[in-house]
């Protein structure tokens, strides 16, 4: 049996990954966005096959054309930068087992 760990570890590379704090009202009622936070993760980013985009929410299907999988965790509405490229985490699938988190990401026009 492949050791599923080893193979993704293999590809994994150092990306950005920019996250959001929360947000809080202000004295005058008014939302104001957290700071964000970038950090250097190891990832693997891949093409999204065809059995994996079945595996999203249908309005997520659209959008998404890469997966993501990281020991570091991932949330949705996270960023990942690789490569020039920035990415918007879209959907996070749970995995409480295996020690790695997988995400459907979607590209991030300029």
């Amino acid at each position: 049996m492949i050791d599923v760990a080893i193979a993704i570890d293999g590809e994994a590379r150092n990306v950005t990954l920019t996250t959001r704090a929360a947000g809080a009202y202000n004295d005058d009622g008014d939302f104001v966005q957290g700071a964000p936070t970038s950090a250097t993760i190891r990832a693997a980013i891949f093409p999204a096959s065809g059995n994996q985009l079945r595996d999203m929410p249908e309005g997520i299907r659209t959008e998404a054309g890469w997966v993501c999988w990281s020991r570091s965790a991932l949330a949705v509405d996270d960023q990942i930068a690789a490569d020039g490229i920035t990415y918007r985490i879209l959907y996070a699938w749970p995995r409480p087992e295996g020690g790695f988190h997988r995400a459907a990401l979607g590209r991030k026009t300029p």
